[in-house]
């Protein structure tokens, strides 16, 4: 059972796979030991990553020590717009996907030399470490021939699977997680806070940052573990993991280093917490006041032109981003209230006593935005005259790949108007009323760029680069300069640049700087330096003096007039807005101990760049590498039972799909036959299904050929298709569309989601079906309502019941309404008219649903519960879709 829910683990994350559409120009690099893909306008980014794959391979394989045999698939695409990459160790087709978009300074994966090399480090690690075959006859044959995952993917912890790749990134980047300053921050706060997680939560925590914590907390405990016992004592782990003797992790585990790995990690979390505890103490702290608690990764605070005002975004857990502004004055009505109320307590109950109030009262929300198409909002910046607020935020193109936009909201009229359409510009300040300075990031390269606020265009300041990140341009009061931060050769230096020239000049180039903001002629940034992240006030000559030292960190500066500054301080719970006096100092970070490691950063040693190699010309993907995979399906329903079994044909992108399968079934159950085909090389999908088939109650055998199209925007899906089934005993063409739209419930939590379907079919049989469903969601509970109409033109009557089968198309069958808890035929009639209620509740894994049947003669009303699993169908790992 436990393989079993690892393989629909690794289905269920697959989702993030997508990557750019089939249709588009798709490209392929091969080099001995990869086949790299790629969409022709990421033709730099790729080539660059193919060159160095090779060398980076073989680094991997000497500190891993295992050397697979397969040759990989590499798939270079952009989704979402954010850095990520993701491994899948399929013994017999290993596969990575590397996102292109770079990240920035203040992410965690932000300190890398190059991003190349460190997304491409930690994937192939994955790959060369969970490959590792079984010296177990028995399991070696599964493996090759059943489940394709070898003994450590199926054993290993997620901990242990993270955080070795993060181990392996630092050794062979000396960058990356490991020798990071924001590792050594988070490890520091939550030891000396005692809320580290337990050795149960390394894998998976619902609190804040805990699903990093396998990555941070893992790649820690591992080099602790190797430090007592000896370099190389983690290859031992995987050799015992991997033996032909099989056992379970946790006795390969204490066979290695002694004890059991929850014992050992209570250890490692004692002399961490000693070690935080001594960092803390060793310097005088000053973190500022506890301006106001702020939910999980909340933050780019803002503070209004006049000083007056404040904008934060707020980002809690299973909720959309909403952009809230404050009063930065007292808060004297808050208190008010909250005094009166506690004052009526005690009236009440003169015995009670008033509770401590170590954390400040919430302030009113003056005013607040959550976008309607959910998401995040970024970088918000006030418009110079203090009326609206610019922010960046994603937004879909036709196929569902997100790009950053920037929005105009101004709160007094309640307006909020999009600015770009897909752009790739964000983190942008306005210059003017009608102009703005953004990065743009597109194709995986970055530069500096002007926007017309009034129109969105976009007007370039620098050519584009991949070996050059921009992050955070800020514009003076007097418009006639501005300050970024920008990636350079392993370093994210703070550079101030002259608008009328354009020229640009280094303000600090020795240590990481993230956030600049301008207040008068200084500039507060934070400042990552020897595993502290503090805000620095940096004057005009590059002297730079820190105003915070934390111990956590001080992230995001937003400089007020009065010469306050907010931002942003790390917590266990959260980020949470703090306030400080910038005009004074702090103490400087304390002297680097490295035997307080890794409550501080290990000393990184010198590492060699990854060498390029030649590379053959690319050649256009065409159809793709055509794979085979075996595939098999069941069917169990009240008198229908089928077995369907047979292949899938295929390429990584999913160009060029077929599938071949035959079903056996008994009672009602389907037998026949059926190949289908769909080729996504053109803006619309051709797709061809040849099938014979028979259920005792119908027979069937034909062509369906069928054209389909869909186009994504930020608030709905429209899909439409048409088409043609010719055979025994029908000849019909068909037609059908569908409108689907979504959005946030102004003022709520709440999710809605409507849809309308409509198809038809013409010719043999003539039918009609409309479908409308609508929905609201919050959180993990959701209500729903499903009218469904049918209405067959002809002498063909409606039947309900029964539940599909894979080798039919349901246009070979217009008039039947399918429901699996029924038998073919239960009802039938001249119509049909269906409704259905459903719910889910927090913590029932099930939907509660009412259904009624009703046709012109009889209705028939189930209740029950159902539970489905749905997954697309994921070309990457060669899986058509799946329902249970």
């Amino acid at each position: 059972m436990t393989r079993t829910l690892r393989l629909f683990a690794l289905l269920a994350i697959a989702s993030a796979a997508h990557a750019q559409g089939p249709s588009a120009d798709w490209r392929t690099i091969t080099t001995p030991h990869f086949r790299v893909h790629y969409p022709a306008q990421y033709q730099v980014w790729a080539t660059r990553a193919a060159s160095r794959v090779e060398s980076i391979r073989a680094a991997v394989v000497k500190e891993v020590g295992y050397d697979p045999p397969s040759r990989i698939d590499v798939i270079i695409s952009n989704p979402i717009a954010q850095a990520n990459g993701l491994a899948f160790a399929l013994v017999d087709s290993p596969r990575l996907v590397f996102y292109a978009e770079p990240p920035g300074p203040e992410e965690q994966i932000g300190a890398y030399s190059d991003w190349i090399d460190l997304l491409a480090t930690h994937e192939i690690t994955h790959l060369m470490h969970l490959l590792r075959p079984s010296r177990n006859p028995m399991q070696h044959a599964i493996e090759r021939f059943i489940l394709p995952l070898a003994p450590i993917t199926l054993d290993a912890p997620r901990w242990v699977i993270e955080g070795y790749a993060t181990v392996v990134e630092g050794r062979l980047t000396g960058a990356g997680r490991p020798p990071s300053t924001l590792r050594a921050a988070v490890l520091r706060k939550w030891a000396s806070s005692g809320r580290m997680p337990s050795y149960s939560q390394l894998n998976a925590d619902t609190r804040f940052l805990g699903m990093s914590m396998a990555y941070l907390a893992g790649s820690a405990y591992l080099e602790w573990l190797e430090e007592r016992t000896g370099q190389g004592t983690l290859r031992r782990l995987w050799a015992r993991m991997t033996a032909r003797q099989r056992r379970p992790f946790g006795a390969s585990f204490a066979g290695v280093f002694g004890d059991t790995p929850d014992r050992l990690y209570g250890q490692f979390v004692a002399e961490l917490t000693a070690s935080a505890v001594a960092v803390n103490r060793s310097s005088e702290l000053r973190e500022g006041e506890f301006w106001q608690e702020t939910p999980r990764a909340s933050g780019d605070p803002a503070v209004s032109p006049d000083g007056s005002q404040i904008a934060v975004v707020l980002r809690a857990r299973n909720k959309p981003a909403r952009l809230v502004i404050w009063s930065t004055g007292p808060p004297e009505e808050e208190k008010k209230k909250f005094e009166e109320r506690i004052t009526k307590m005690i009236e009440r109950d003169p015995d009670d006593y008033p509770p401590m109030t170590g954390r400040p009262v919430p302030r009113k929300v003056l005013h607040a935005l959550t976008p309607p198409d959910g998401g995040d909002i970024e970088t918000p910046r006030w418009t110079r005259d203090g009326k609206s607020i610019l922010y960046s935020h994603r937004q879909p193109d036709r196929d569902g790949f997100l790009h950053g936009d920037l929005f105009l909201w101004t709160p007094a009229a309640g307006d909020n108007r999009r600015v770009t359409r897909l752009a790739d510009v964000f983190d942008a300040d306005p210059v003017s009323e009608s102009e703005a300075i953004a990065v743009r990031s597109r194709y995986g390269a970055s530069q500096l760029a002007m926007v017309d606020l009034v129109t969105g265009s976009v007007r370039a300041m620098n050519e584009p680069e991949i070996d050059a990140v921009y992050s955070h341009p800020r514009v003076n009061r007097e418009k006639t300069r501005v300050a970024y931060v920008a990636h350079h050769t392993g370093t994210w230096s703070l550079l101030v640049r002259d608008l009328a020239s354009g020229t640009s000049s280094a303000l600090l180039s020795d240590v990481n700087v993230a956030s600049p903001e301008w207040s008068g002629s200084q500039i507060y940034a934070t400042v990552f330096t020897r595993g502290f992240a503090e805000v620095n006030r940096i004057d005009e000559d590059g002297d730079r003096r820190p105003v915070t030292l934390s111990s956590g960190g001080s992230f995001e500066p937003a400089p007020s007039p009065d010469g306050r500054v907010f931002f942003m301080g790390l917590d266990p719970d959260g980020f949470v807005l703090r306030v400080i006096d910038g005009r004074s100092n702090a103490s400087p970070p304390p002297p680097y101990d490295p035997t307080l490691v890794p409550a501080v950063p290990p000393a990184v040693a010198a590492t060699a760049p990854f060498g390029s190699q030649e590379l053959a010309s690319a050649r256009p993907y065409g159809i793709g590498r055509q794979e085979i995979s075996w595939l098999a399906g069941e069917t169990v329903a009240p008198s229908q039972t089928a077995f369907e079994a047979g292949v899938r044909v295929g390429d990584v992108i999913g160009r060029l799909d077929t599938i071949a399968l035959a079903s056996l079934g008994s009672g009602n159950g389907q037998r026949g036959l059926g190949i289908a085909s769909a080729w996504r090389g053109w803006p619309v999908a051709v797709s061809g299904h040849l099938f014979h088939a028979d259920d005792r109650l119908v027979r069937r055998s034909g062509l369906e050929v069928r054209g389909s199209w869909s186009a994504q925007g930020p608030l709905m899906t429209w899909t439409a298709g048409a088409g043609a089934l010719t055979g025994t005993p029908l000849d019909i063409v068909l037609a059908e569309s569908s409108l689907r739209a979504r959005q946030i419930v102004m003022g709520s939590d709440w999710r809605a989601e409507e849809e309308v379907r409509l198809s038809g079919e013409e010719g043999t049989i003539s039918h009609f079906r409309g479908v409308a469903r609508a929905s609201l969601r919050n959180g993990s509970f959701s209500v729903a309502g499903r009218y469904q109409h049918d209405e067959p033109r002809g002498d063909d009557p409606i039947d309900i019941g029964g539940a599909e089968s894979s080798i039919l198309p349901r246009s070979a069958i217009p008039t039947r309404v399918f429901d699996p808890a029924l038998p073919i035929g239960t009802l039938t009639g001249r119509y049909y008219d269906g409704v259905r209620l459903e719910t889910t509740v927090p913590g029932v894994p099930a939907t509660f649903f009412y259904q009624r049947h009703r046709t012109d003669t009889t209705s028939l009303s189930l209740t029950g519960l159902q539970v489905t699993f749905m997954s697309a169908a994921y070309p990457l790992l060669g899986l058509p879709a799946l329902v249970i």
